[in-house]
């Protein structure tokens, strides 16, 4: 009897093996509201618990000065709105509607919003220098379903170029916010600047929404964080906050002056020490760092760093270590619907959104937002849509839960994409949008400039997607479609490329503007192995290798070859600065190489891929000890192919190749022609490297794969590190993951758990990390695509 007891006792605190089977995700939390939110079918809550800027509000304060903030004199208002003083305090009373259509320029005619209501605080020229932020409470009060936010700025005799601070707020509440002021030019302040965009009605049900200002204090304090450079913060370990795979690398970072020359791991209360370790002085081109290395030790489990007296958050050895970050990555995806209401961030939006082709008209309300703004671009739905897929082939053995809902909102994605063909081979294509409209066809918001665009290199990708979706996904109707739609979809793009040739793409702000022709024949080759996959048909076989032929005659070569050329001339590596789909090459010659394996040109395809990985792995050391794959190498004259230096570098100043030639110089040189960089070379708002490393920690771990190199496959695993933490600001970049993790721009659609950003800066012309407090576009707005690669790149461990 007692041995029965004993037996059920175990039973009930270990679960059933079906029960343990179903555990949707390691973080009990997590699970926890997962289930309460039906799987994802309402957003998860938003825990800011753990972010940077509760962090920064426990910093130590030295010096605080209070600012006078109920004098009406010394208040400004402009635009749309009014002020009011209650006791202590000003309001700003904001109108939900003006009765205007919001109109943009004329190449971009949506995206704009219904105009601007802001309040400023006079300084009179005021020295600020003295202090590092302002501090203040904030009251944002509304009825009904209201994504409400304040921008922040200061009007300094010396202009910041930064741009404003957007400052999430959690409505009918009081908010303590911070604004940073530590990187702000600031020796002669004329006004503190608070001003919200009047983005449309979208869940409002009054006609007001009020912000109430109290409590404004400037604050000094002993010690601010860097915000650019390789050196980390005092008192902390830069790593990996989601885990570590069991096998690979395990390393973690701290600043070189640290005492301390042992570490230990620790069970997760810290009580038994299960690994101890030396910190090992590293010294590399970035300066010099202490490496605590734990790689030997596998055994999965939850446990923390200790070195001295720092010690990190709980983290996990295991091979679900980011299984919370892909749930978490699903949530930001789902919360970024278009045409469908997301409880709590806005209702059914977007349905009177139309492109007319040729008598027909297509409803763009669908898919998913693009960022902050609400954007959309139909072939990053079409590309996050294949991410989504690719996860849940990987998933299906092991988390069917997660699979069937990474399935399910690919199957969203994929609707839109095939709503958007016309069946000529045009697609309704991207709409550039920062305001919500009424939903109501007919009435006087209704935008019909949807743009459209019959792109081979489109096409291709689109049948591409459509092919890998109909491979792997359940039988249906749907899926059926999709394979009618990938066979006709590739027709189209043949018909055009044969017609016209490459593409002369039509709108610049579309992220296929900088496509090579390299990259071209590249996803034409991978668009026509994915047809061949599904349908086994020789023609396809037959295009995939004619068209490799080009990207291999676009590989560089010699001792610092390997990389791809934007085309056979070989003089201007390929390079992105936004968007990236570096990925291509390795997946088109990967592709040829499995899936016709005894074709006689099989060796030079595996060749090349070897050459590539090669030059993939020549660039780590210029990153360690940190891990994040470097932009890569650059001719110094790029600016000499005219055509394709301005579609990459898109607005670029008139001084462009000087600009270009200061940051190259900031690079490594190589020989006499060759540099290297760290981060791109890149002259406007289009900054931050997330989507870039991700790419091509892609492409590395699929010829780590393919080569059975596991040394390429830690260069994939790398970008997935230094996302959750292992990088010089020791932040978690994905909201709600792990901790540290900064408020992101995200002015549409507020804060959303599992959001992701752009990505880190650089500085200037330098060739080092920047991350500054400020938050605003283009680096720290949030990102569909960043979300979409990180959990490409995932799917392949």
């Amino acid at each position: 009897m007692t041995h029965r007891l004993f037996i059920l006792a175990l039973y009930c605190l270990l679960g059933s093996p079906e029960n343990t089977a179903q555990t949707l995700a390691p973080d009990r939390t997590l699970e926890r509201q997962l289930r309460a939110s039906g799987m994802l079918s309402r957003p998860l809550p938003v825990d800011d618990s753990r972010s940077l800027e509760v962090r920064q509000l426990q910093q130590k304060v030295v010096q605080r000065e209070a600012l006078s903030v109920g004098n009406p004199q010394e208040w400004e208002q402009r635009g749309f709105g009014r002020l009011s003083f209650p006791r202590n305090g000003v309001r700003l009373h904001v109108p939900v509607s003006t009765g205007q259509r919001a109109r943009g320029p004329a190449g971009d005619p949506d995206y704009a919003t219904f105009g601007r209501a802001s309040l400023s605080l006079k300084m009179h020229g005021r020295d600020l220098r003295a202090f590092h932020r302002l501090v203040m409470e904030v009251f944002p009060q509304c009825s009904g379903t209201v994504i409400m936010n304040l921008n922040a700025t200061l009007q300094n005799a010396k202009p910041n170029d930064i741009g404003a601070h957007l400052i999430n707020l959690r409505p009918n509440r009081w908010n303590t916010v911070v604004f940073d002021l530590s990187t702000l030019e600031r020796e002669q302040v004329e006004r503190i600047t608070f001003y919200t965009d009047l983005k449309g009605r979208n869940g409002a049900l009054g006609d007001t929404l009020t912000y109430t200002l109290r409590r404004l204090r400037l604050e000094r304090l002993e010690e601010v964080e860097p915000q650019r450079g390789w050196t980390l913060p005092s008192g902390l370990i830069s790593y990996s906050m989601s885990g570590y795979l069991p096998k690979g690398q395990k390393t973690a970072l701290v600043r070189s002056s640290t005492a301390e020359k042992t570490f230990q791991l620790t069970d997760e209360r810290g009580r038994r020490v299960l690994f101890s370790g030396s910190v090992q002085a590293s010294s590399t081109s970035l300066g010099t760092f202490g490496i605590l290395d734990f790689s030997a030790f596998q055994t999965p489990g939850r446990y923390r760093l200790r070195m001295g007296n720092i010690t990190t958050e709980p983290f996990l050895i295991s091979d679900d270590a980011f299984l919370n970050a892909q749930w978490r990555l699903l949530n930001y995806i789902f919360c970024q619907r278009c045409g469908y209401a997301v409880e709590g961030i806005h209702g059914l939006c977007h349905q009177d959104l139309f492109c007319d082709h040729n008598g027909q008209q297509v409803c763009y309300g669908g898919g998913w937002h693009d960022a902050g703004d609400l954007s959309q671009q139909t072939l990053q739905t079409a590309d996050v849509a294949y991410a989504l897929l690719e996860a849940y082939e990987q998933q299906q053995g092991t988390q069917p839960q997660l699979a069937d809902r990474l399935l399910q909102e690919a199957l969203w994605g994929l609707r839109f994409v095939l709503r958007c063909r016309f069946g000529d081979g045009y697609h309704a294509s991207s709409l550039g949008l920062l305001h919500w409209t009424d939903s109501q066809v007919g009435t006087y918001d209704d935008i019909h400039t949807v743009r459209k665009q019959d792109n081979a290199f489109d096409n291709f990708l689109y049948a591409a997607y459509e092919a890998y979706a109909t491979r792997v996904m359940p039988a249906s109707a749907l899926r059926d479609s999709l394979a009618e739609a990938a066979a006709k979809d590739f027709r189209f793009a043949e018909r055009k490329f044969r017609r016209d040739g490459y593409d002369r793409f039509p709108h610049i702000m579309e992220h296929v503007y900088n496509t090579s022709p390299s990259l071209f024949q590249a996803a034409r080759s991978w668009a026509a192995t994915q047809l061949f996959l599904l349908t086994g048909k020789d023609p396809y076989a037959q295009t995939a290798v004619e068209s490799i032929r080009y990207v291999l005659d676009s590989q560089a070569q010699g001792e610092l070859g390997g990389y791809f050329c934007r085309d056979t001339t070989l003089r201007v590596p390929v390079h992105f600065i936004h968007q990236s789909r570096d990925q291509l090459f390795a997946q088109a010659l990967i592709a040829l190489c499995q899936s016709q394996p005894e074709h006689p040109s099989a060796g030079e395809w595996r060749a090349a891929v070897q050459r590539y990985a090669d030059y993939l792995k020549r660039l780590m050391p210029y990153t360690a000890p940190f891990g994040m794959i470097p932009s890569g190498i650059y001719h110094e004259a790029e600016y000499a192919d005219s055509a394709g230096f301005y579609s990459l570098h898109l607005f670029a100043p008139s001084d462009a190749p000087l600009l270009f030639d200061r940051q190259l110089k900031q690079g490594v040189r190589l020989d006499e022609t060759h540099i290297l960089r760290r981060f791109p070379v890149w002259f406007g708002i289009f900054n931050g490297n997330e989507a870039i490393i991700l790419s091509t920690g892609k492409a590395a771990a699929l010829c780590g794969r393919f080569l059975q190199d596991e040394a390429l496959r830690q260069i994939g695993l790398e970008q997935l590190y230094w996302t959750v933490g292992k990088n010089p600001f020791c932040q978690s970049l994905i909201y709600g993951e792990g901790h540290r993790y900064p408020s992101m721009d995200s002015f549409s659609s507020g804060e959303i758990t599992g959001e992701i950003p752009v990505g880190i800066r650089s500085w200037g012309d330098s060739d080092e990390p920047y991350w500054p407090p400020t938050n605003n576009a283009c680096y720290k707005e949030v990102w569909l695509t960043s979300a979409g690669k990180f959990l490409s790149l995932l799917s392949e461990y």
